[in-house]
């Protein structure tokens, strides 16, 4: 049982992060920036990088994305940067907070699924990307 419990406080200590903003009910759009949000402990580190990620892509390629790195962990917000092929549409997108660029897979936090949707402008939808 100690074993159990000291596994468990060094598994929740190592997501400290929390990514309140995107979440379940609240996701992004196509159209500009997008706002991130998140609470930490001050023992966290104070810089991180923000990774748009789904692993429920068409043709089971995984679709991960480097929106900012080196991003200020104190601030709380971010406005995430689009993406260098423009903003994917769909359904069950995570951001990750991660380490560094050099280490994608050492997360911090990660968001709830959210949906990103296409807006439109004039009556015409703006998508560069579908991933659904």
């Amino acid at each position: 049982m100690r074993v159990f419990t000291c596994l468990l406080l060094v598994v929740s200590s190592a997501f400290a992060y929390h990514v309140t903003y995107p979440n379940t009910d609240q996701g992004w759009t196509t159209s500009g920036l997008n706002y991130l949000e998140w609470e930490r402990v001050d023992t966290d580190p104070t810089t991180f990088t923000v990774v748009l990620k789904n692993d429920v892509s068409p043709c089971n390629t995984n679709y991960n994305e480097i929106l900012d790195s080196n991003v200020d962990g104190t601030l709380g917000t971010q406005l995430c940067s689009t993406p260098s092929g423009g903003w994917p549409t769909g359904s069950a997108f995570r951001v990750n907070l991660a380490q560094d660029p050099e280490h994608l897979d050492t997360l911090l936090a990660q968001s709830n699924q959210f949906n990103i949707t296409a807006t439109s402008s004039g009556g015409s939808t703006m998508s560069s990307a579908s991933i659904q």
